[in-house]
């Protein structure tokens, strides 16, 4: 490599001799776009085609709230809903929070936009903990025999998010 003493001759040696930075942090500036862009689109269909499966990963996907009220009875056994009965329903709520209800929004989709998860969204709910909360709250008052009440669950639900 030349030395130069002079400052200025080497910048314009420099700008002479060697291929233009500047067609290379362009090349390089697109080609990041258009990554992205194609993740972009591609995360988009993804999501699109969740909306549309019955099961994720072999996991069935519920169409709606009694759907999930019905697979829920059908997986838990009997002891495991007696258990469910001697709590009150704030006990069961807080309880199962992060655990089943975890999973639900994991499992279900709830998070990436499953099915289920646009039915919610089309009764104006929009975030999973509060898909999965109705969910486990439904579930409660159905196993004890009590009205669901979804209207009065939905509500509480976005006059929370009004507030905020």
């Amino acid at each position: 490599m030349l030395v130069f003493s002079n400052p200025t001759y080497a910048c314009i040696h420099r700008r002479k001799n060697k291929p233009p930075y500047m067609k290379l942090y362009l090349k390089i500036f697109f080609i990041l776009v258009l990554g992205i862009s194609c993740h972009a689109s591609a995360q988009k269909d993804k999501k699109d085609d969740l909306s549309k499966k019955d099961s994720i990963d072999g996991v069935y996907i519920p169409a709606n709230l009694d759907d999930c009220i019905r697979h829920i009875d059908a997986m838990w056994s009997d002891s495991v809903k007696n258990e469910v009965m001697k709590m009150t329903e704030e006990e069961f709520i807080s309880r199962a929070h992060f655990g089943f209800g975890l999973w639900m929004r994991n499992n279900w989709g709830l998070w990436a936009g499953s099915r289920l998860a646009v039915y919610f969204n089309g009764i104006g709910i929009f975030h999973p903990d509060d898909m999965s909360a109705i969910i486990l709250t439904s579930y409660y008052r159905k196993l004890k025999g009590e009205n669901i009440r979804l209207d009065e669950q939905v509500k509480y639900y976005q006059n929370y998010w009004k507030k905020q």
